[in-house]
């Protein structure tokens, strides 16, 4: 038999597994199961260590519906936004962090010189729209004008 790693209670859930930690825990401190890594398995590319911390960085924020709750969630690079729709036409609700987003971050950071290194676990998914603070880069589009 599994326990929680902080409550101590009994766990058995495949997610609870994965984390150790039991459903009411990992809801209260924003934890997940870890997806499959995205960095390649290269050195670090400041001091060449092959040996590296993976984390998943949370945002802590208060609740929008009880300012005297603490809410904890994985954090992503956007957020789609949830739209209220009334009689006089749609607004957009405020974010809510702990019903997640698109685009999960994950960093890498080096066990010998801590350079720290950011993944987007699902970089497919993320909308490029100037609403949502997002916006396609490419470099390898071709332009007008030559590259000199």
């Amino acid at each position: 038999m599994y326990e929680c790693s902080l409550c101590k209670r009994s766990i058995g859930t495949p997610t609870e597994l994965a984390t150790l930690v039991c459903a009411d825990c990992a809801r209260t401190i924003g934890v997940i199961p870890m997806p499959p890594s995205r960095r390649p398995p290269t050195p670090c590319a400041r001091c060449n260590a092959r040996r590296f911390v993976r984390v998943i960085p949370r945002e802590h924020s208060t609740s929008p519906a009880d300012p005297t709750r603490q809410v904890s969630a994985p954090m992503f690079a956007t957020v789609m936004p949830r739209m209220h729709v009334g009689v006089l036409g749609q607004a957009p609700l405020p974010l809510e962090i702990d019903l997640g987003g698109v685009g999960l971050l994950e960093m890498y950071i080096c066990a010998k010189c801590g350079f720290v290194e950011w993944y987007c676990v699902d970089v497919e998914r993320i909308p490029i729209h100037p609403g949502m603070m997002t916006q396609l880069i490419d470099y390898d589009a071709a332009s007008e004008a030559p590259y000199r």
